[in-house]
């Protein structure tokens, strides 16, 4: 059987990078549903996305051994002495090929850069959102389960007394 040449296998590998670059997009975008889901607090929504990302994210990790995969072949057909472990940038790969792989292969990179940068200004924001909720609601616990020091009052006998104040959980269950 025969191999396929570097010149096929970099036409696969831009094929498969404007995939990935679909798939992060689509990726981008489920991340600004869920961002605007938190706004409105709708929990249903946030967890449904939640699992809409984790099945795409999958489907990247896939797609992402792929590449490496095809990333390697193309060093074996092209000669190229690489260590096992040894990372070539797709850039510095792509200008070891022949026009017009060349520009195609560059170009997929490119607009994949693009789509992994929005990625990575939505994951910020998503991070801050989310650890600013988490301080929140570890107050509300806090104060859920504390019952704080209360009130003095006045007994019967007419002394001051701690009253006894009951933990919200305590109160109703």
């Amino acid at each position: 059987m025969a191999r396929p040449s570097a010149d096929i296998l970099a036409r696969d590998l831009t094929r498969l990078l404007h995939d990935l670059a679909a798939m992060h997009g689509e990726l981008a975008a489920m991340m600004s549903e869920k961002l605007d889901a938190i706004r409105v607090a709708d929990t249903e929504r946030i967890s449904a996305i939640t699992a809409q990302e984790i099945t795409l994210a999958a489907r990247v990790r896939e797609r992402e051994g792929l590449r490496r995969q095809m990333t390697r072949k193309i060093i074996e057909e092209l000669g190229l002495v690489e260590p096992p472990d040894a990372k070539i940038r797709l850039s510095e790969l792509a200008e070891r090929l022949a026009e017009p792989r060349r520009s195609q292969l560059l170009s997929a990179v490119e607009g994949l850069k693009v789509v992994l940068k929005n990625m990575e200004q939505l994951r910020i924001v998503t991070t801050l959102v989310s650890r600013e909720m988490l301080k929140h609601l570890g107050e509300i616990l806090v104060s859920m389960t504390s019952g704080g020091l209360g009130n003095d009052v006045y007994g019967r006998t007419g002394q001051k007394q701690r009253s006894n104040v009951a933990h919200v959980f305590e109160a109703v269950g």
